[in-house]
Formats: C-alpha cells, sequence, structure tokens
C-alpha cells in the first residue's frame, strides 16, 4: 500500500491566493507524477486558509485531479461545517456519526485501515479531539481487526521543542496516547500543522508529520523562540505500509529535472 500525504495545502482566495495555491498545485502534479502512483492520498488538515466556500471549491478542482482515494481531515484553518457541506457528494469528507458537525471517520482499504480524526477547535488555532472522539477512536482500535492501522489528523500530538508550535498544539494528547496505549500500536500516526517534517515515538506508534506544500516553519528551538517561518522548499510524503518493513519518504516538490544517470 502506497500512501501519498500532504498536508497544510493553505488553499487562498485571499491576498495570498497566487502563490499559495500555485505551490498547492505544484504539490498535486508531483504526486500525479508518482510511478509507481500511490494507492491513496491523505490531506492532513488546513486544506485551506480560512474556510471559505469559494476556497473549498477551489481545492475540490484541485483535488479532483488526484488518481484512487483522497481522504482529508480538518486543521485549525478549515471550517469543518463549511468543508462537509463543499465537498459532499465526494469521498474526501465523512460526517462523524455521533457528532454530524465534525470531520471523523474510518475508510476501509484494500490493506490498510484509515482512522481520520478532527482535531478543530473553533477560532483556536490549538487542537483537540474531545471525549467522543477518543471514545470512537478506542473503539474502532478495540476491534480486534489484523489490518495495519494508520491514524491521521492535524495536529501534533508529541511536542516538537518548537515553542510556538507546541503552543498549540494537540490539547488532549495525554488522553489520546492514552487510548492508543491500550491496543497494538498502530502502524503510523500522519500530521501536519508543523509546516516541516518531524519524526517521535507515541505509544509504540511512528508519528510522522508533513512539510506544508507551501511555506515551512523555521526549526528554532529556543524556548523563547517567538515562530516564524521560513523559505525552505516543499514537499510531500509517501509511505510504503504493509504492517511490516514499512517505510517513508520525504519528496521534494520543485522540479528534479532529469535524471543524470543510472546505477
Amino acid at each position: 500500500m502506497l500512501l501519498a500525504h500532504l498536508s497544510d495545502t493553505h488553499i487562498s482566495s485571499g491576498s495570498l491566493e497566487r502563490t499559495v495555491n500555485y505551490s498547492a498545485v505544484k504539490a498535486v502534479e508531483r504526486v500525479r507524477a508518482l510511478h509507481p502512483p500511490p494507492d491513496c492520498t491523505i490531506v492532513t488538515g488546513d486544506l485551506v486558509e480560512t474556510g471559505t466556500p469559494d476556497e473549498y471549491a477551489t481545492s475540490r478542482c484541485l483535488l479532483d485531479q488526484l488518481a484512487g482515494p483522497v481522504h482529508v481531515v480538518p486543521g485549525n484553518h478549515d471550517n469543518p461545517t463549511v468543508m462537509l457541506s463543499e465537498l459532499s457528494g465526494t469521498s474526501y469528507v465523512q460526517r462523524a456519526p455521533a457528532e454530524p458537525d465534525r470531520c471523523y471517520y474510518r475508510v476501509d482499504l484494500p490493506e490498510l485501515r484509515l482512522l481520520c480524526c478532527d482535531s478543530n477547535v473553533a477560532g483556536r488555532h490549538h487542537g483537540r479531539l474531545g471525549n467522543t472522539q477518543l471514545r470512537w477512536l478506542d473503539d474502532e482500535l478495540g476491534r480486534g481487526d489484523e489490518t495495519p492501522t494508520v491514524i491521521a489528523l492535524h495536529h501534533h500530538p508529541v511536542r516538537s521543542d518548537i515553542a510556538a508550535m507546541d503552543e498549540i498544539m494537540l490539547a488532549d494528547a495525554a488522553e489520546f496516547a492514552g487510548v492508543l496505549a491500550r491496543h497494538q500500536p498502530v502502524v503510523r500516526i500522519l500530521h501536519g500543522h508543523l509546516h516541516r517534517p518531524m519524526t517521535c515515538l507515541l505509544a509504540g506508534a511512528v508519528v510522522m508529520s508533513a512539510p506544508s506544500t507551501d511555506r515551512q516553519v523555521h526549526l528554532d528551538l529556543d524556548p523563547d523562540g517567538p515562530g516564524a517561518f521560513i523559505q525552505e522548499p516543499p514537499g510531500i510524503m509517501l509511505h510504503r505500509l504493509n504492517g511490516n518493513d514499512d517505510v517513508s519518504h520525504l519528496i521534494p516538490v520543485r522540479n528534479p529535472g532529469p535524471l543524470v544517470n543510472s546505477f
């Protein structure tokens, strides 16, 4: 199972529209150029910048260019209500059965179980899953299915040591870890929000963030650092997952040019 992982596309209809949307287009083109093509694509939040219908209409046109299943989770810049409305009729999002105003759901793929979570908190930049969603996650992980499981969410559940970002991480990360600890490790926890790649462990699971398809967050490990963006290269992740010898690759979005030689 090949899973393409994009994040923080921030598709915009405002002053950033030209540059940010161009970056998202190039990221989609990079996914389309992968060979073999991914079996599925996940976008881990901040699909759009301000959560307006126009932005979701633009994002829908872009996601429609991807082959295979595509699934999206909300980030802090998203509006789950508008997202669910504007992307209705697609497989990109689903309403949560117990909380129909939220966007978390299960996807059963041929070789993978994908649990898509909603960590959006309306009007705030930090994330929270909440008790109802945590119970849903606990139930899903407890089904006893041997199929490898991936969890996707926007906010990082483990500290990054980038102070400005850790102030707005997943607020109920400890409760999330408690749910994970009651079950066998999932093969990947995929997230965004950090606007840069990071890898760590949580309850035996490998946690990986995807860089933004646009600008990145500066890796400032000063505990008093104010937080800043930096023009490091945008990228996407590609995960080969089968629950055994899993591997993940960071792929720059910018065109690398032709192959130089073979070996």
